[in-house]
């Protein structure tokens, strides 16, 4: 899973989003921020340079093994940030936690980020308070996910279409509507001075992460009952056809949600 991950934040199309989530944290030197949900590394990687110097970058993920993926790629990351000297460095830390019970005390970050998370929590209410609650007043909070709904993609066949994308967006990967509940979530978290951005991410060949995405949603529904293989082999087909000859568009919004914990909260 570490492999697909960091495989996947190298995709221009996840790249884009993955800015566009960097640009909003808005990290500055000397600050110190939370990712909850930290999978590989590779968002932590992004967003510490940032914090340089003085700061430090933490992520947090339930998975142990994950943890222990995320120290070796930051070890061994073949295309580290520029050196600096080591009074300048900021750092860089990985740590098991859960993110409905954060293992971080109360006001101990100056921001606290999760993306491609809240969709795959039993309470992702939870996990935003917590968040809420590890960032000092004035810190900020933002939380990322798609909405899988708003996927397009150009096929012929739009009664196929629909029927494949939204039993996929119904019975795989999670809440997949969680893109459009952040600003919600936020907000029962106790945040203020809400902000949303939509980010929508397009997919012209099968360098984007989201033709994989499709590629994978074809084949579950097919294993699931979904489509049948009948149906599976002539949609997929088609859209290889349209890649081969350049016709190929596919499209999803992610929503990035921005917070800030109140004073007094």
């Amino acid at each position: 899973m570490a492999a697909f991950l960091e495989d996947r934040a190298r995709c221009p199309d996840q790249a884009q989003v993955n800015a566009a989530l960097r640009e909003v944290v808005a990290g500055r030197p000397g600050e110190r921020v939370l990712e909850v949900g930290c999978g590989s590394g590779a968002l932590c990687r992004l967003v510490a340079p940032d914090l340089r110097p003085g700061g430090e970058m933490v992520g947090v993920d339930l998975a142990p093994d994950m943890i222990a993926a995320a120290r070796q790629v930051a070890e061994t990351d073949p295309h580290p940030p520029a050196p600096l000297p080591a009074r300048e460095r900021g750092g860089l830390r990985f740590e098991v936690g859960a993110g409905e019970k954060l293992p971080c005390g109360d006001a101990a970050f100056d921001a606290a980020f999760g993306a491609r998370l809240l969709l795959h929590v039993a309470d992702p209410l939870a996990v935003a308070r917590e968040m809420a609650r590890v960032v000092r007043p004035g810190g900020r909070v933002v939380l990322m996910d798609w909405d899988f709904e708003t996927l397009a993609v150009d096929h012929p066949d739009r009664a196929l279409t629909r029927r494949l994308l939204h039993w996929r967006c119904d019975n795989h990967g999670g809440d997949n509507w969680s893109g459009r509940k952040l600003l919600g979530y936020a907000a029962a978290a106790g945040l203020g001075n809400l902000s949303v951005l939509a980010v929508t991410t397009v997919a012209r060949d099968e360098t984007a992460a989201l033709t994989g995405t499709l590629w994978r949603a074809a084949e579950v529904a097919r294993d699931r009952g979904g489509i049948t293989p009948e149906e599976h082999d002539a949609w997929v087909g088609e859209l290889k056809h349209r890649i081969a000859g350049g016709r190929f568009l596919a499209s999803i919004v992610y929503f990035i949600v921005r917070g800030e914990r109140m004073a007094g909260e």
